[in-house]
């Protein structure tokens, strides 16, 4: 005898699948708060170096910045006194005119008198510390001299030497100018000629 079966079940009865269900929504937090925990660890991590380096560039910097002051320091302290420089600067000064000096002495065609070794001679004799010649202009009839002093008083001290001297004496010196420079020395110039418009005349 056959035996007949009837399927009731149908594929709409059966229940469909879900996307969204509770161990996914738990595995998808656990990943999402693992990926976060991981990021800022990361961060903690990155800032903590930046915080060392910081420290360490700060410590390097108030390091120069002592050892800036320091040098300061010693370059003060080594820097020469005002009165040494000012010397300093006429003991140049004094150099460069006699080397001046001596060039116009033994130049024949700045003077014509006989015998003037002789009177160089007496001009070196009569130096004064405090005079340096630029200028000096002998002929027949005439003197002139011009340079710079320390002092205006140290001029006609210079000059009085010249009653003791043979080719110097006697000479009457009737211009007579003095001038402070930019650097408060005195600048003269002394001559038996009646008018001195240059020097280099």
């Amino acid at each position: 005898m056959a035996k007949l079966s009837i399927n009731l079940l149908q594929a709409d009865l059966l229940p469909k699948s879900v996307l969204v269900t509770l161990p996914r929504v738990v595995m998808v937090w656990a990943v999402v708060f693992s990926v976060m925990l991981s990021w800022s660890l990361f961060n903690d991590y990155q800032v903590n170096e930046l915080t060392i380096q910081a420290q360490k560039l700060s410590r390097i910097k108030d390091s120069q910045t002592t050892l800036i002051a320091q040098l300061e320091g010693q370059i003060k302290a080594n820097r020469a006194d005002t009165k040494i420089i000012e010397e300093l600067a006429m003991l140049k000064l004094l150099l460069s005119n006699k080397k001046v000096l001596h060039r116009e002495l033994t130049d024949p065609t700045y003077t014509s008198v006989a015998g003037f070794a002789a009177a160089m001679t007496e001009l070196s004799s009569m130096h004064h510390k405090d005079i340096s010649l630029e200028h000096v202009n002998i002929t027949y009839q005439d003197l002139t001299f011009a340079g710079v002093a320390r002092s205006p008083e140290s001029v006609p001290a210079w000059l009085a030497k010249f009653e003791h001297s043979r080719f110097l004496s006697g000479k009457s010196f009737i211009n007579f100018t003095l001038n402070e420079n930019e650097q408060k020395l005195t600048e003269f110039v002394v001559s038996s000629k009646a008018n001195v418009g240059s020097v280099n005349e």
